[in-house]
């Protein structure tokens, strides 16, 4: 059997959660018997890698001159403006690899639509990744830059539009989380990204708290700079000796600078995010935007951390066994006085890390998402 891959951005090219993604597809894909062939988009003079699990690749290159007629045709068209980022001949790739296919899986469709045309006649998953709507409906009410709210308030309307568009004719409709699955087209099942779950890591471990994500991602920008800004202070002046290690790909200026002082490090891009959070005592996510699954939390419970999490984000985290073992915290001395306590309490973050690896075992296996995905596939098949 054959499948094609359909990704606005090709695996290994970056470190986001649409990337990701697509690499659990190809694990699944393959352990279910397809043969695929990946589409996806890459900059100029960006190195393609070589994927496991991929038959082929059709890379689409991301025409940057398009951008500015793109971000008109899209702006006239009631299309995403951010669908004019991915100006590139999708269309033609996805036909040169329908070829004798027998299944499609889209990975973000709505950022696509405007570049795909008709899509092959073929049993379609859909996978939305995130609420893309209501990640834009957060940002246009809560971003503290006013032009960002102005923004996003045009661009949630249009993409809830090419969210239903993108239903159309698939049989099976995915997303990271419940919470996302309830704000996209009716039917939408959720699949977690999970985590590769390693050998755990020591239960006690030195003053060190850790924040980690795609550091140019604005909700991941805004959580560090408040970190760094708002909490830490607060933290060091109860902790002296506290360590605060960020890392990620993709670290701005404003964030690099900050390393070298107050007990801060700054890792980007980090080679092994396992081995970096088996060293943190606490990791910590003041994250206040954003939809989909938060990674970061189920890679810190995988490495044993004890963790503290803003309301949200740990509501997100949350399956169908519960609310994860985070401790919560909305306010900056809320976040301050519990990364405080489990660094004063190394036994306390311990049983919590503890709690917390326990917890993905059973809810956030990788393996478990594979399986889900397989089962996507088959029902798309018609395949009891």
């Amino acid at each position: 059997m054959k499948a094609i891959l359909l990704v606005p951005r090709l695996p290994g090219t970056g470190f986001t959660g649409d990337r990701l993604r697509a690499e659990i597809h190809l694990e699944a894909l393959a352990q279910a018997g397809y043969e695929t062939a990946v589409v996806g988009g890459v900059d100029g003079g960006e190195e393609i890698l070589r994927m496991d699990n991929a038959a082929a690749v059709h890379a689409v290159r991301l025409d940057r001159f398009r951008f500015p007629a793109s971000l008109v045709r899209a702006g006239m068209t009631g299309q995403p403006l951010q669908s004019a980022l991915f100006s590139g001949s999708f269309g033609l790739a996805l036909r040169e690899a329908a070829r004798n296919a027998d299944l499609l899986v889209c990975v973000l469709l709505p950022r696509l639509l405007a570049h795909v045309g008709r899509l092959p006649a073929l049993p379609r998953v859909v996978d939305y990744v995130d609420a893309l709507s209501e990640a834009a409906r957060q940002a246009a009410q809560s971003d503290p830059a006013p032009w960002r709210r102005a923004y996003w308030a045009v661009e949630a309307p249009r993409l809830a539009r090419a969210e239903e568009r993108a239903a159309l004719g698939a049989a099976v409709l995915l997303a990271t989380t419940p919470a996302d699955a309830a704000k996209l087209p009716p039917g939408t099942r959720a699949v977690a990204n999970g985590v590769v779950l390693l050998p755990a890591g020591a239960a006690v471990r030195g003053p060190v708290v850790a924040f980690t994500g795609r550091l140019m991602y604005r909700p991941n920008r805004l959580a560090a700079r408040r970190l760094l800004e708002d909490i830490w202070p607060r933290v060091r002046r109860e902790v002296p000796d506290a360590r605060l290690l960020l890392g990620g790909a993709d670290a701005p200026h404003e964030i690099r600078a900050a390393g070298g002082r107050d007990g801060v490090e700054v890792v980007s891009p980090v080679p092994d995010m396992a081995a970096f959070l088996r060293a943190a005592r606490v990791v910590v996510a003041p994250v206040d935007l954003g939809t989909g699954t938060p990674n970061k939390i189920f890679e810190a419970f995988e490495a044993g951390a004890a963790v503290v999490a803003s309301s949200g984000a740990a509501l997100r985290a949350a399956s169908s066994g519960g609310l994860p073992p985070a401790r919560t915290a909305d306010t900056d001395d809320e976040f301050a006085r519990a990364i405080a306590d489990y660094l004063g309490d190394p036994e306390g973050a311990a049983r919590d890390g503890a709690r917390g690896r326990a917890f993905v075992e059973v809810h956030a296996d990788r393996r478990t998402s594979v399986a889900g995905f397989v089962a996507a596939y088959r029902a798309a098949m018609g395949i009891p």
